[in-house]
């Protein structure tokens, strides 16, 4: 059954992973457990959009939209980050 509780707890799990990737990124040398982290938060986001998007919950899609791009903008600015030191 697909509904806002799985949408919500597709989001929920998505945002703690991204708690973790802020956690690990203070570590020298976290850069592959970083980078599979933000993909496994990625991969949940994308999950949530597809699962509102069949569920037909327009406000899920804009939120898992909304978090998609947030946790992209996430990753530009820790790949340039990187890239620039």
């Amino acid at each position: 059954m697909m509904g806002w509780k799985s949408v919500g707890g597709l989001l929920l799990t998505s945002a703690v992973i991204m708690l973790l990737v802020k956690q690990e990124l203070r570590w020298p040398r976290s850069g592959v457990a970083a980078a599979l982290d933000f993909v496994m938060a990625i991969v949940f986001g994308s999950v949530a959009l597809v699962t509102a998007i069949r569920a037909n919950l327009r406000c899920g899609v804009v939120l898992c939209a909304m978090a998609l791009f947030s946790e992209t903008l996430l990753l530009l600015r820790w790949w340039l980050r990187r890239t620039s030191t």
